[in-house]
């Protein structure tokens, strides 16, 4: 079951957040202080086994089902956390709009420009685009053709230093809680 929930919506793109232990409510603070409740809803699904002649299932029916349980529970997560980020990009105005099969270089920096980096101890930037198979596959491809275009490479290069120093100065302003 996890693992076909894992299929849907991979580990790596959960966010990443304090477990919440108890209650139904939560809230976090956004970056311009601004502070956004959190309702926890529960998640459930229901899969059915029709049972013949008195006989139970087999570990392979069992595994079937079990697999359609993770899949339609990793759906309902995708389905939540990708209304929440549609919201947030709303309410933010750090929207790119594209028209499908005309992703341009300035379509793509701007997209790079509008996210906040992360880096990891090495100064290696963590984020992930997050986006559907389609245009996941139209970025790839014009990837492909500007491989060799040094313009467009320092300019994303440029992007990535401005968003490490930004990194940099906030990480030095976080106050340390002990």
């Amino acid at each position: 079951m996890f693992a076909a929930k894992a299929k849907v919506f991979p580990l790596h793109l959960h966010p990443q957040a304090l477990q919440i232990v108890e209650g139904k409510r939560s809230d976090f603070q956004r970056d311009d202080g601004m502070i956004k409740p959190i309702n926890i809803k529960r998640h459930s699904v229901t899969v059915q086994h029709q049972i013949k002649d008195g006989r139970g299932m087999t570990l392979e029916d069992f595994r079937k089902k079990a697999e359609e349980a993770g899949e339609a529970l990793g759906r309902q997560m995708w389905e939540n956390i990708t209304a929440v980020v549609t919201e947030a990009v709303a309410e933010t105005g750090n929207e790119v709009k594209v028209k499908k099969g005309n992703l341009t270089q300035e379509d793509l920096l701007r997209m790079i420009e509008a996210r906040e980096h992360n880096f990891d101890e090495f100064g290696n930037p963590t984020g992930t685009l997050v986006c559907g198979s389609e245009f996941a596959d139209e970025v790839k491809k014009r990837m492909e053709e500007w491989k060799d275009d040094k313009e467009f490479h320092a300019k994303a290069a440029d992007i990535t230093r401005r968003k490490k120093a930004d990194f940099n100065e906030r990480e030095a302003r976080r106050r340390l809680v002990g």
